[in-house]
């Protein structure tokens, strides 16, 4: 009898909305090699579908988002892996890879390791009052990579500089007060607030949306100057958009906006 593999990365659509979850509750959602490829292609998915205007990640179970990479597989020897040297691509999500489209990570437990790497991919994070956070790579003579670049931009150099040397965990409680997460909710509404979350993004303008974190963004590197003229070459596209004209007639007739993405 040929054993059927189980999917430990379920993806599933609720109108504009598309939840990516790890489903590997057994390991505390710990992610191999393939979820690594699963989870980015569905983030890329979540891209370049139009018809998505947000998306969700969580994890399965009550006990972890994810506890990052299952060292045994991730960090083996690959004896399929092409040795010779090649330059970095961003096609997985701790290697750089960029979705254009906000991205709500609901932090139902662990979140640690490659799992922070995940939800700091996301912009904004919501946690259970369960949620545990950190970086523990270090007790493992690993590298917290991309999270270590991203990390001191959203909680700042001293509090990224405590998580990322100690190697210890913080509560939500303490990940809420420095800015690593947004809200922190009661275990059983934390899927029912991300996606109320959603629905209030889904009723804005989704091309001023998904321009604003596109200038939110790459304005960080920017100077000033710069940045104001990144910002007025993309207003003048949004200036003849038609979801502005729709935005407009809304205000003026003092209803909601039905936004087309156009």
């Amino acid at each position: 009898m040929t054993e059927v593999p189980t999917v430990a990365v379920q993806f599933d659509r609720d109108g504009r909305i598309a939840t990516i979850t790890l489903d590997r509750p057994e390991k505390l959602n710990a992610m191999d090699r393939d979820m690594y490829r699963d989870i980015s292609d569905r983030l890329n998915e979540i891209d370049r579908d139009d018809s998505i205007w947000v998306g969700i990640v969580t994890g399965a179970g009550d006990r972890a988002f994810t506890a990052g990479a299952d060292l045994v597989t991730v960090h083996a020897p690959d004896a399929e892996a092409d040795l010779g040297w090649r330059a970095s691509r961003p096609d997985r999500f701790d290697l750089g890879l960029e979705v254009q489209k906000p991205l709500i990570a609901a932090v139902n437990g662990y979140c640690l390791a490659g799992g922070l790497e995940l939800a700091l991919v996301c912009d904004i994070r919501i946690a259970s009052e369960r949620a545990q956070f950190g970086t523990p790579e270090v007790r493992w003579n690993l590298l917290h990579g991309f999270g270590a670049q991203l990390l001191p931009q959203i909680v700042g150099l001293s509090n990224a500089m405590y998580l990322l040397l100690t190697g210890r965990f913080i509560d939500a409680a303490e990940a809420h007060r420095i800015g690593l997460v947004q809200e922190v909710v009661p275990h059983e509404r934390l899927m029912a607030r991300a996606y109320e979350l959603a629905e209030q993004i889904c009723a804005n303008g989704p091309v001023a949306v998904r321009m604003t974190k596109e200038l939110a963004l790459r304005s960080r590197d920017l100077s000033t100057v710069d940045g104001i003229r990144y910002y007025q070459a993309l207003q003048r596209l949004i200036e003849v958009s038609e979801d502005l004209e729709e935005g407009t007639r809304a205000f003026a007739e003092k209803r909601a906006p039905v936004f087309s993405g156009r």
